[in-house]
């Protein structure tokens, strides 16, 4: 990893003096608050995460309120952003017959980003990758869903665990 992605990503680590829980439930000794990303930083962090992908290889993101809206927003690079909103609803153009990739900020167990990926299968769309700025699933993310039983890529610009 380039110094300066490490330093984006040290600058949003919150560290607790003892193992805290988190919103998620969890509990850890470090927190990341990615609303803290300026819009350049999380432009640089999606280039890491899915920078190597060809312009084509999707047609729109779909991005986890809430600040998955704003890394979303950085991985589409130009392309449509549908929102999904706290309360389940999906905000945006069709996803009917479009290549999607599901965007949240960070991701511990993925339950957040398989839920989306029902929803956009359910709304017709076809779910091609995830990303995140901060993977701590440790490699354990599986992006299977009950439609499309293979496993299909998370892309991260960060991979760490719970500590």
């Amino acid at each position: 990893m380039e110094d300066t992605t490490k330093g984006i990503i040290e600058r949003i680590a919150i560290r607790f003096p003892k193992p805290t829980r988190i919103p998620t439930g969890q509990v850890c000794s470090v927190f990341y608050d990615c609303f803290q990303l300026a819009p350049n930083e999380l432009a640089r962090l999606a280039a890491d995460a899915v920078g190597h992908l060809d312009h084509d290889a999707f047609d729109m993101v779909l991005g986890i309120a809430y600040s998955g809206i704003l890394f979303g927003a950085a991985v589409a690079g130009g392309r449509k952003v549908v929102i999904l909103q706290k309360d389940g609803r999906i905000f945006g153009p069709d996803l009917r017959g479009h290549r999607v990739v599901v965007v949240d900020d960070v991701v511990q167990m993925g339950a957040r980003m398989r839920s989306a990926a029902t929803q956009v299968e359910e709304e017709g769309g076809i779910v091609v990758g995830f990303a995140c700025i901060i993977d701590r699933s440790k490699g354990t993310f599986d992006g299977g869903s009950d439609k499309n039983a293979e496993k299909r890529p998370l892309w991260s610009a960060f991979q760490t665990d719970m500590e």
